[in-house]
């Protein structure tokens, strides 16, 4: 299951909510990039520094990081929920290749259609899990611990009006034709995200189910 859509159209708590009910794996680009945050190399930093001023990351690094966690949980079984991922053109075309490769056929991608305002509403008031990236429930006051791993939650550095802008630039450039690409295929389905999150959420995991039960 692949979920797509503007910076924060709720991916990733729609991607949170489908590998809880289905028990799969879950793969965040974002997560799998902020871990070379820590890395003192220089070609991490320069990735950190691109993902602070909003930008993406260079593609072929990312489709290779993505196809190598991709590779490794399908391995041991299991069905992966990708969270914003692929969200190039060059990404998508590289991970349908693997998947064909290695015969996985069923893929579904959830496109959560959101308006521009709201997104932006959302994001500049989010607060993330500094332990499993979940967003909190609420964002109107500060959270207390997160429900899922007990950590704290903190505002992310590039969650600024600025960055947004660079983000959505960047979506419409990049990502927009992904979304086509994977519609061109057939493999896509738009859920209207400008709704409450039970809402959204029941209408997302009816289509999943509907193309489950094919």
């Amino acid at each position: 299951m692949m979920f797509m859509g503007p910076p924060g159209s709720g991916k990733g708590t729609q991607a949170n909510a489908a590998q809880e009910r289905w028990g799969f794996e879950r793969i965040e680009t974002g997560a799998l990039l902020r871990k070379m945050r820590d890395d003192p190399s220089a070609d991490s930093q320069r990735v950190k520094a691109l993902m602070d001023a909003g930008h993406l990351a260079p593609p072929p690094l990312v489709a290779d990081l993505v196809i190598r966690e991709t590779r490794s949980i399908l391995g041991s079984g299991k069905g992966i929920v990708f969270d914003g991922s692929p969200r190039t053109l060059y990404e998508a075309e590289r991970l349908r290749a693997a998947l064909m490769e290695d015969h996985i056929n069923r893929v579904l991608v959830v496109v959560l259609d959101v308006p521009k305002p709201e997104t932006i509403h959302r994001i500049l008031r989010r607060w993330v899990c500094t332990g499993c990236t979940r967003p909190a429930p609420k964002a109107d006051t500060v959270p207390g611990v997160c429900a899922a791993c007990g950590g704290t939650f903190a505002r992310r550095a590039d969650d600024t009006a600025e960055v947004m802008k660079k983000r959505w630039e960047e979506y419409a450039f990049r990502t927009l034709p992904v979304i086509q690409y994977f519609e061109r295929q057939g493999l896509a389905v738009r859920v209207d995200g400008h709704r409450s999150i039970p809402e959204v959420t029941e209408d997302v995991q009816r289509r999943i189910e509907e193309r489950l039960q094919r």
